[in-house]
């Protein structure tokens, strides 16, 4: 697999299984669980992450912020009592400039 991360000296070449293999001890393996309803099915880059709890307010708070590039991770505990992200935040993050957001938790719009 080929990653772009921008800039072509930063562009990777590594196989998934490979990584894990050199590196088990730091990584963890997410549940199946996951859909895409992005454009891109491959990114990587450096992570922010936020534990939340069916509120959305440090969410937005934080998509509002330059994500130089970086992808969020939102652990919404995976509530079904209440949407974590919709257009109007993704539309946010487009903004300011996240490379992606993975969502532990429901998703409107």
């Amino acid at each position: 697999m080929t990653l772009r991360t921008g800039a072509p000296e930063q562009n990777m070449t590594f196989a998934t299984a490979d990584l894990f293999d050199h590196h088990a001890d730091q990584l963890q393996v997410c549940s199946p669980v996951f859909r895409d309803f992005g454009k891109e099915t491959r990114f990587c880059g450096p992570i922010r992450t936020l534990k939340v709890f069916e509120s959305f307010g440090i969410t937005k708070s934080t998509l509002a912020t330059d994500g130089e590039g970086h992808i969020l991770v939102i652990d919404g505990g995976g509530s079904l009592r209440c949407a974590m992200l919709g257009d109007k935040l993704v539309q946010l993050a487009i903004d300011h400039n996240w490379k992606g957001v993975v969502l532990n938790g429901c998703l409107r719009d």
